[in-house]
C-alpha cells in the first residue's frame, strides 16, 4: 500500500504534465493561426497556467474527500 503523500505528489505531477500538454496544444494553435512567436508563447503559457490552476482548484476539492 502506497502513502498517500506519495499519491498526492504523483497526481501532482500528472497534473505538470497535463498542463504542460495543454500548454503546447495552446502554443500550436496560437502559430496555427499566424500569430507572431512572442504572443503564440503567451497564449501557450497562459493556456499551461489556467490548466494548472483548475487542477489545483479540483485537487483541493477532491483531496479532503478522499482522506
Amino acid at each position: 500500500m502506497t502513502s498517500p503523500l506519495f499519491m498526492v505528489m504523483l497526481v501532482l505531477g500528472m497534473c505538470v504534465l497535463f498542463s504542460a500538454f495543454a500548454g503546447l496544444i495552446g502554443f500550436g494553435i496560437a502559430r496555427l493561426v499566424n500569430a507572431p512567436m512572442d504572443k503564440a508563447i503567451v497564449w501557450g503559457s497562459t493556456v499551461a497556467l489556467s490548466v494548472m490552476a483548475l487542477f489545483i482548484a479540483v485537487l483541493a476539492i477532491v483531496l479532503p474527500l478522499v482522506t
